[in-house]
């Protein structure tokens, strides 16, 4: 056990909440930043300290200069960044801040490989992990080679996003390059995929490696409704073994050279019987505290290596464990046919692990309810949620 300080960022991530739940029961000083007050870190009896910052999505610049100044003040012992923005400025100033705080995360030209699909498909293709059928101008040729070459519908997706936003599905060729232009002139690089039938099921595989990028931690969940229902972020989730998308996922991370903790996304496809590569979250992850009830405490096995270098594995873990966000679950049901024979599936609540509902730890559940709410009158916000998939 460690009676030292770290900082977490981004308190408004579900990923967050669990992060700092984890460190805080620990008896591990935690202080929680985010560029809002009101976020579900903030408002958790383990946060034990909180400081508002620059956006580092609309202010990278004052972002670094007052992460700087804090953490050269504070040395806090470990510094974890959460969501891509945070993630992406740690790891391209990662050594200005070395003297001062460990920083558990992979070098900068890393993070950008796994931010851009095009190239993680690229990598994956050159390890023999199966991914869907892809096409990337400038690199496949002409975009009209997808019209010629592909079976409709397809889908258009930002080579740069997250939560399946931008992700556009188009049904016939005559719609392609209207499509194709849209997603282009509003995201800039785009590529173009298959359509995978969502008959098969999606599975996310959590994995943590140290810094000579060998696996130290490894833990799959199968998704079993997510929001949009076409294709999103988790809603409700089990933890599974499923030993071929654990090993394609270990491969990928290996061949980048990883090291730290990342998410990687597959959706099994009935017509070949394969698990394809959909992307890799270079970051914590939304469903993190499923791992965590599973047996797999990521956020303290990752302070642990970096003040450590290395820990023992661990890769077992309970199965069967089951985790929702409840708001997404709604929507899930508010999207969904045959509503209310649909019912009793959705609003089951005996030993369900919530991402935010806490008795221990109300707060962050109240925090969720009220920014919710003054999303309501915010059309930014509203966006964040309502805009994904197709």
């Amino acid at each position: 056990m460690y009676n030292n300080s770290v900082l977490v960022t981004d308190g408004r991530s579900k990923a967050s909440v669990a992060i700092v739940r984890s460190l805080g029961k620990k008896k591990i000083d935690v202080t929680v930043g985010n560029d809002k007050v009101i976020n579900p870190a903030f408002f958790s009896i383990y946060a034990k300290k909180r400081i508002i910052y620059p956006s580092p999505e609309e202010y990278p610049n004052l972002f670094l200069s007052r992460m700087y100044d804090l953490i050269r003040a504070k040395k806090y012992k470990v510094t974890i960044p959460v969501r891509d923005a945070a993630t992406i400025l740690f790891s391209k100033y990662k050594d200005k801040f070395a003297k001062f705080t460990k920083i558990p995360i992979p070098d900068y030209d890393i993070v950008m490989k796994c931010r851009d699909k095009g190239q993680t498909v690229s990598v994956a293709i050159d390890n023999n992990i199966p991914c869907p059928k892809t096409f990337i101008e400038g690199i496949h040729g002409d975009i009209n080679k997808v019209i010629s070459e592909f079976e409709f519908p397809v889908l258009v997706r930002p080579r740069e996003s997250s939560g399946s936003r931008g992700i556009v599905y188009v049904d016939s060729p005559e719609k392609f390059i209207q499509e194709y232009t849209m997603v282009k002139s509003k995201y800039g690089a785009v590529m173009v995929q298959e359509y995978i039938p969502h008959t098969g099921s999606a599975y996310n595989v959590s994995a943590l490696f140290n810094q000579y990028s060998e696996p130290r931690a490894v833990f799959v969940l199968k998704k079993i409704r997510q929001y949009p229902i076409t294709g999103g972020p988790t809603a409700f989730a089990e933890s599974v073994e499923r030993s071929d998308v654990k090993r394609y996922a270990l491969k990928l991370l290996k061949a980048l050279n990883w090291y730290g903790v990342a998410e990687v996304e597959f959706l099994f496809d009935k017509r070949d019987k394969m698990p394809k590569l959909l992307e890799i979250n270079p970051r914590f992850w939304d469903p993190l505290s499923l791992a965590i009830a599973s047996g797999v405490d990521f956020p303290y096995l990752l302070y642990k290596m970096a003040l450590e270098d290395d820990i023992e594995p661990v890769t077992s873990y309970r199965l069967g464990i089951k985790w929702r966000y409840f708001i997404y679950d709604i929507l899930c049901f508010l999207s969904t046919d045959s509503k209310f024979k649909k019912l009793p599936e959705f609003f089951t609540f005996n030993n369900v692990n919530d991402a935010i509902l806490s008795f221990n730890d109300p707060g962050p559940a109240l925090a969720t309810i009220l920014d919710g709410f003054m999303a309501l009158f915010n059309k930014k916000k509203r966006s964040h949620v309502f805009d994904r998939g197709w």
